[in-house]
């Protein structure tokens, strides 16, 4: 029931900032070659050219590429395309200035199924934000908990975990309630999180359940998600598999994460694709074009707050090094 609703919506969705995406000619009917999937700036830019035009611009996390297109890279920083048709990727840096995308050629892909789902993740990666949200000021009086994840989706049936924002201090009550009532209470709860506990009821594949998050002095707050069924899950996984086949050993920790978290999101798991970019985060949080991206997922689950530190912490690695 989730599937496709889900899927044709997160096809649909936002991904780059407008800011940096509205300058850039629009690719209608256009054959999409290649995707910037990482920026680092250092003392430099990354600059992107359209095909035919004859200005430079400041290339964008995420930004879709088509045949004829130019990347380049000055003084110390660098980029990363991933090129479509499961060509692998290239890094652009200075001394191998300028970058000519080229569009596949016939015989040059890889088997159709693995190109269709490469293709099915820069489709999604590829789409652009109207207009990026802005953070509210914060209050002294403290905050009603927000839940992050999972929110109002499905995931997939690996390890379910709760996550909300919240005070470092505070007691916070975890409530996991389906058709039939209650199958989960936890109080007393520090932090922001909770995994499932393994001793605690199965959760059904396809029924629709509710997780509030009570701190005190506030109403409850509230999330819904569904278990992805078995049979679902697993197809899911092979694609993921099918997928790393088709980057092929080219491509570094980031792209693949950008490409598997924009695999998921295409299919509505934006609780996995966040998972996976937190996870790609921890390990190399200076990476703008993963930070976009969690900013995409979290203003397509409504926190606009969240995506607005998301696309600010991008948008200032982008230009951290040209500021020094």
């Amino acid at each position: 029931m989730w599937a496709k609703g889900w899927g044709v919506q997160a096809c649909l969705g936002a991904v780059c900032l407008a800011v940096l995406l509205a300058p850039w000619p629009a690719a209608h009917g256009a054959e999409t070659a290649g995707m910037i999937t990482e920026i680092r700036s250092g003392r430099g830019r990354v600059e992107a050219r359209a095909a035919g035009g004859p200005d430079w611009r400041a290339a964008a996390p995420l930004q879709a590429l088509r045949p004829g297109d130019a990347v380049r890279a000055t003084a110390d920083a660098w980029g990363v395309v991933v090129l479509s048709g499961g060509r692998g990727t290239v890094k652009v840096d200075a001394a191998g200035s300028p970058y000519m995308v080229a569009a596949p050629r016939p015989g040059e892909t890889r088997t159709q199924k693995a190109l269709g789902l490469l293709e099915a993740s820069l489709s999604f990666l590829s789409s652009g934000a109207e207009e990026a949200p802005r953070a509210r000021l914060s209050t002294r009086r403290v905050p009603a908990p927000v839940i992050l994840s999972p929110r109002n989706g499905p995931v997939l049936p690996d390890a379910v975990a709760f996550e909300w924002l919240g005070t470092a201090f505070a007691r916070y009550t975890l409530r996991v309630a389906g058709p039939a009532g209650v199958v989960l209470e936890r109080t007393g709860v520090r932090g922001g999180a909770l995994a499932y506990p393994a001793g605690a009821p199965s959760l059904a594949p396809g029924v629709r359940y509710t997780v509030q998050v009570i701190g005190t002095g506030h109403p409850p707050q509230e999330a819904w998600f569904e278990v992805v069924e078995g049979g679902r899950a697993q197809a899911i996984r092979r694609d993921l598999a099918e997928l790393e086949e088709a980057l092929g050993t080219s491509a570094s920790p980031n792209t693949r994460a950008a490409l598997q978290a924009g695999f998921l999101a295409s299919h509505g798991l934006l609780h996995d694709a966040r998972v996976i970019l937190l996870k790609a985060l921890a390990k190399d949080p200076d990476e703008p074009a993963l930070h976009e991206l969690l900013g995409t997922l979290y203003a397509k689950v409504g926190l606009p707050d969240q995506a607005a530190r998301s696309y600010d912490e991008a948008q200032f690695l982008l230009t951290r090094g040209t500021k020094e």
